[in-house]
């Protein structure tokens, strides 16, 4: 019998007022965040939403057809139990 525990990805879908908003490193854009998944095995983090561009001289944003999505990786800083200190 195999006693191998799987973990299925969780997907967490963001209501309205749940929904914020993430700068992007490459050109500082913004992502408005609707959808986070946890994947387990691959140890990430992934944030999606809507892409908008952000031009700071002329004051204009301009929303962009493509999702965008945002992989973090998750590092263990460590664990512990409530009652533990």
């Amino acid at each position: 019998m195999n006693n191998q525990q799987t973990f299925e990805n969780i997907v967490i879908n963001l209501e309205p007022d749940q929904r914020f908003f993430r700068q992007t490193e490459s050109d500082c854009s913004l992502v408005l965040i609707d959808k986070i998944e946890i994947n387990h095995y691959a140890q990430q983090i992934i944030l999606s939403g809507t892409h908008f561009t952000v031009d700071y001289e002329d004051k204009t944003i301009k929303r962009i057809e493509d999702r965008t999505n945002i992989h973090l990786e998750t590092n263990l800083i460590s664990e512990h139990n409530e009652g533990e200190e």
